[in-house]
């Protein structure tokens, strides 16, 4: 079809579609939509500099003379499709464009018609925000990438976008096992079942070496209508190795603590911030182990130490002690709990279950007398000042009774029949008078013959 220019002046000039006729990317014709479209005043504004690669993204001057050249080299219409260009003033517009190729004066031109629009994303568009950015990007559908910028490029080993997209088939860099579950999520998101997510995974590159990248990915609408993918990429090789070398000491730290902690000879444990133990020695479990089938993880009953616990994180204290707490193995042990900067608990224990028994008895050997086994002198003022005391402060009501005797002639049963059987006599009354009182009686020897019962509840 040939066109004049007065008679696209006539169908065009008033339009409100825009129009340009152009013959490799310079126009020779624009009506006033189109000039005002990409910023210009009006029609002479726009002719005083026809050359269109002003308004189109400098990585795409390229692909723009390709399809320029084409279509003058053929013939008839080439279709609708959506582009991004830029005003004068450097602010984008979106347009929907239809290219036909049409016969003007000196040979084949192309004439463009076209229409702002507000939808709809192109590779120019992402070219122009994000092309140079060191976030990689990459525009794809279906495991096929339609855009990626240089980041994203080099980030996976490529030397440039071109060489990249010489090859746009991502699925490769994807591990075999991880393969399945990669296409039902880029499905689900193209789909819209599933939103866009953040998540980090570790690819493999062309030459065999793994890269660890954080990814976004976004549900848009591509110029051609159809949903893709936009996804950004962030380089976290650094970070995933900063954090397996801490993932590491920590294991190391930890088997040191486990090691410390088994060599300590008092009953040591760290429990976590949830009051479960964590870290633990033989001793501990000797006292707060309670019994496990063959092959089963330790447990422990540490339901008494709780409360105590958790009293301890309420008020913000540091520390807490628990003194002859009777553990669930049934021995005494002190208790002495410490708070941990990440919430948990430090336990130490000490069994003072033998220690108390030798203490008892030495206590019980210095109030009782060793023949008769009733309570000496000592033993007795000790009662007495007892008694006293609780009269005192409970129930100054309240009296106890008390009887003094001694043995008649018993200086003579020494000297006539000898120590051994005086001894055997004392001992005879002292077990008679246990017998004849309450429980809670209590026999006293004073001293020599002479002996006393305190009666509590006389």
């Amino acid at each position: 079809m040939r066109f004049e220019p007065t008679e696209i002046a006539r169908l065009y000039g008033r339009s409100r579609v825009g129009v340009v006729v152009h013959k490799d990317l310079e126009a020779v014709y624009v009506n006033d939509a189109y000039a005002k479209m990409v910023g210009r005043r009006d029609v002479s504004d726009f002719m005083s500099d026809p050359d269109m690669h002003q308004y189109i993204p400098p990585s795409f001057h390229h692909e723009a003379d390709k399809l320029s050249e084409n279509y003058q080299n053929s013939s008839g219409f080439h279709g609708w499709k959506k582009v991004y260009n830029i005003r004068t003033d450097g602010t984008p517009v979106w347009m929907e464009i239809s290219d036909e190729t049409v016969e003007w004066e000196d040979g084949n031109a192309v004439l463009t018609t076209a229409q702002m629009i507000d939808n709809g994303t192109t590779a120019m568009q992402v070219d122009h925000m994000l092309g140079r950015s060191f976030i990689g990007v990459m525009v794809h559908r279906h495991m096929t990438a339609l855009y990626v910028n240089e980041s994203f490029a080099r980030l996976m080993g490529a030397e440039s976008a071109s060489a990249f997209m010489e090859n746009p088939h991502i699925l490769r860099f994807i591990p075999e096992e991880n393969r399945p579950r990669a296409i039902k999520h880029v499905a689900a998101i193209l789909s819209g079942e599933r939103r866009g997510d953040r998540h980090r995974v570790r690819d493999i590159l062309d030459d065999g070496s793994f890269v660890w990248r954080d990814l976004t990915d976004e549900r848009i609408l591509w110029h051609d209508g159809k949903p893709a993918i936009l996804t950004t990429a962030h380089d976290v090789r650094d970070e995933v190795e900063m954090h397996q070398q801490l993932v590491r000491a920590k294991a190391s730290l930890e088997q040191a603590v486990t090691e410390v902690i088994r060599m300590v000879p008092s009953a040591v444990a760290m429990l976590n911030d949830e009051l479960e133990v964590i870290h633990f020695n033989h001793e501990f479990s000797r006292l707060f182990g309670v019994e496990k089938t063959q092959g089963s993880a330790a447990e422990f009953d540490i339901s008494a130490l709780h409360e105590c616990c958790a009293e301890m994180m309420r008020n913000g204290h540091g520390h807490a002690n628990i003194d002859e707490m009777q553990t669930p193995s049934g021995r005494l042990a002190d208790i002495r709990m410490n708070m941990m900067d990440d919430g948990g608990v430090m336990v130490s224990a000490t069994d003072i279950t033998d220690h108390k028994r030798k203490e008892q008895m030495l206590d019980t050997l210095a109030s009782t007398d060793a023949l008769t086994r009733a309570l000496n002198r000592r033993g007795f003022e000790s009662a007495v000042s007892r008694l006293r005391e609780i009269r005192h402060l409970k129930d100054k009501s309240w009296v106890f009774g008390l009887i003094v005797l001694d043995l008649d002639y018993f200086k003579k049963v020494n000297d006539t029949h000898g120590h051994a059987v005086g001894d055997r006599l004392l001992e005879k009354v002292a077990d008679t008078l246990r017998q004849a009182l309450r429980d809670d009686d209590l026999v006293v020897r004073l001293g020599g013959e002479e002996f006393a019962v305190l009666l509590p509840s006389a």
